[in-house]
């Protein structure tokens, strides 16, 4: 998952919000499988949205090398069934 962009701070996220405004970026089907991709992603420092393989989340391509590194570093792995998926938007 990948967190809001940051309203306040330019060519960064907003970590800090809750799970329920960040975006599924992509899906696996182990934790360990989902671990390792974002290993690979933190240490090259890839924006998360070239996981996307829908489309979906083309809105947020702003070709900003920052925000890419930003996302790398913040992206995170949560289970689909994470209480914390259900909170207020």
């Amino acid at each position: 998952m990948m967190p809001p962009d940051s309203a306040k701070v330019p060519h960064s996220v907003d970590a800090e919000a809750p799970l329920s405004r960040w975006t599924v970026v992509a899906t696996f089907d182990t934790e360990d499988n989902c671990e390792k991709v974002l290993a690979n992603l933190q240490k090259a420092e890839q924006d998360p949205i070239e996981l996307d393989k829908t489309g979906k989340l083309a809105r947020f391509q702003k070709h900003d090398e920052a925000m890419g590194k930003s996302r790398a570093v913040n992206a995170a792995c949560v289970e689909s069934d994470d209480f914390r998926l259900k909170g207020k938007k």
